[in-house]
């Protein structure tokens, strides 16, 4: 773990140093956030709705992200967007008071998907392909320690209440990111090929973007490796946004626990992935990563299978859950984003990020509606269509293993 920690440098460094002042604060309060949309009046479905349009609305900021990052660059980019997308929308949260905030919230939010651009290729441009699964892993890392913060968020909970206790937390993170980002500012420097876009990008208008946008996704879909890893990474993506929203209605609302429980899953996860990242992380290394994922994604299945048939107040099954989810997420997460980032060439990273995003988005947006409308009807179901992105994730790896094959075989 040293070496690969001594592995990273320059603008990948910094981004994992920063990023606990990054996850500390939304570890807080997001465990609680869709229980303090319910308890201001919001129904599942509107909770679900909300979710969708976000994520709709992240496609056309998706769509610019790259004229924006090359015109801007890399680090300007991150400031200012990160700014709208976290600070001004953390305090449109701080102060709603019905689903019309959470909307305008939304918008705001939507912002930091140019940053998603941005930041990624501030982590990657100038890193060697070699060292990205470690920059990832280091960035798990950095949530370990936001996890252990957890129980302050549940100790607020639990003596003020939710709705004031949300407020104060959504103040209290507005604060800490927006420093956060303006002293990270300061330690980055523009990477290589920001430079080499942001002297091409001088005169261009954003249609030219959109034409190189139509010869990157062409690209993106006759390569079948690349485009497995794109789906791959939007299944991951659905699945964590469906358990992210709708997991603490089913632990307070079908297994009968208190809002504070949701603490536990964050510092359970912290615990998890500090064992995984010291113990079991070394030992994958000599796999490819199809085969962790994979294993990942079969612990994934097993945690959602337990809280699934677990019976209501049954603490000892919610502890198995939640570590079969870490331990899942730490082991898969990583591995499937690399698999993503070193299938794109440097040159094309920041349009390729872009196309591969809005194909996330474009799959992903239903499915925050469908969750909402399946939550209404009983918490369990939006857990049921996770086991079916599970199968396809391992129908996915099947199919890049036969294709790497054949690929070998004509070579």
């Amino acid at each position: 773990m040293y070496s690969a920690a001594l592995s990273i440098k320059g603008n990948a460094r910094v981004c994992v140093l920063m990023e606990p002042l990054f996850a500390i604060p939304i570890t807080l309060y997001t465990g609680f956030m869709t229980l303090y949309m319910l308890e201001l009046g919001m129904t599942r479905s509107q909770v679900g709705m909300v979710t969708s349009l976000g994520l709709a609305i992240h496609i056309f900021f998706a769509l610019i992200s790259t004229y924006v990052t090359d015109k801007l660059g890399r680090r300007y980019t991150s400031l200012i967007f990160d700014i709208i997308g976290w600070g001004v929308a953390q305090l449109v949260w701080a102060f709603a008071l019905d689903i019309r905030f959470f909307i305008v919230a939304a918008v705001f939010n939507a912002f930091f998907r140019i940053v998603a651009n941005s930041w990624m290729c501030l982590l990657l441009d100038d890193s060697a392909p070699d060292t990205r699964v470690n920059i990832f892993n280091f960035l798990q890392i950095a949530n370990i320690f936001a996890g252990f913060f957890a129980p302050i968020g549940a100790l607020l909970v639990n003596r003020m209440s939710l709705v004031p206790a949300m407020r104060v937390m959504i103040l209290f993170s507005a604060v800490i990111m927006t420093l956060t980002f303006i002293v990270r500012h300061f330690f980055l420097t523009e990477t290589s090929v920001g430079r080499q876009k942001m002297q091409e990008m001088k005169g261009v208008g954003i249609s030219s973007t959109f034409k190189t946008y139509v010869l990157v996704a062409k690209r993106i879909f006759k390569d079948k490796l690349l485009m497995i890893a794109v789906l791959l990474r939007s299944l991951n993506f659905i699945q964590l946004t469906i358990r992210g929203t709708f997991l603490a209605v089913l632990v307070t609302e079908r297994l009968g626990f208190s809002a504070e429980t949701m603490a536990l899953f964050h510092t359970l996860n912290a615990v998890v992935l500090l064992c995984v990242m010291m113990f079991i992380t070394p030992l994958l290394s000599i796999f490819t990563n199809r085969w962790p994922i994979s294993l990942g994604i079969w612990l994934h299945i097993a945690a959602t299978v337990v809280l699934l048939l677990s019976p209501p107040e049954n603490i000892s099954l919610l502890i198995i859950g939640a570590i079969l989810i870490a331990a899942g997420t730490a082991i898969a997460t990583p591995r499937i984003d690399a698999f993503a980032a070193n299938a794109v060439d440097n040159d094309d990273r920041s349009v390729a990020n872009a196309v591969m995003a809005v194909i996330l988005l474009l799959l992903s947006t239903p499915f925050g509606l469908i969750a909402g409308i399946l939550s209404e009807a009983d918490p369990r179901l939006p857990f049921l269509l996770t086991l079916t992105l599970f199968l396809l994730c391992l129908l996915l790896l099947r199919i890049a293993s036969h294709s790497e094959k054949r690929r070998v075989k004509s070579h």
